[in-house]
């Protein structure tokens, strides 16, 4: 079965990069360009993993992953992880108590990107290099 990712950032080029790199492994994605549209599009497509950037506009992505958490308990849905990407430093992640599972720390190569969600949605066994997981 196809799975499917949220790919969230303000930046389009990003966003559209990282959806390439995931739709040549096959994935389905679904975009979003801020927080609202990506609450929105979570509650209504159910992705199986969100990629999440943190700066945005309107809504952090810290906030959009409180949202995401706030679903689930509410709808009673099983875990999705959250990834987030950051240009910050981990240990800017670490002190945030943020409801993501993850991080990936901007730029990003598709190898990582490809390891890291594929270790989530239990497609690769090989450990993601350069990356972070949340405490």
């Amino acid at each position: 079965m196809n799975k499917t990712i949220l790919v969230v950032d303000d930046d389009d080029l990003i966003c559209k990069l990282v959806a390439r790199y995931l739709e040549e492994e096959n994935y389905t994605v679904i975009t979003a360009a801020d927080g609202p549209t990506a609450v929105e599009k979570y509650e209504h497509q159910k992705p199986d993993l969100v990629v999440l950037d943190i700066a945005m506009p309107e809504m952090s992505g810290f906030e959009v992953a409180k949202r995401i958490r706030a679903i689930q308990r509410r709808e009673n849905r099983p875990h999705t992880p959250i990834v987030l990407l950051t240009a910050y430093a981990r240990s800017f992640f670490l002190s945030t108590g943020s409801e993501a599972d993850s991080f990936l720390t901007k730029p990003i190569t598709p190898e990582q990107l490809r390891d890291h969600v594929g270790r989530f949605l239990g497609e690769t066994t090989s450990p993601p290099s350069d990356v972070g997981t949340a405490p």
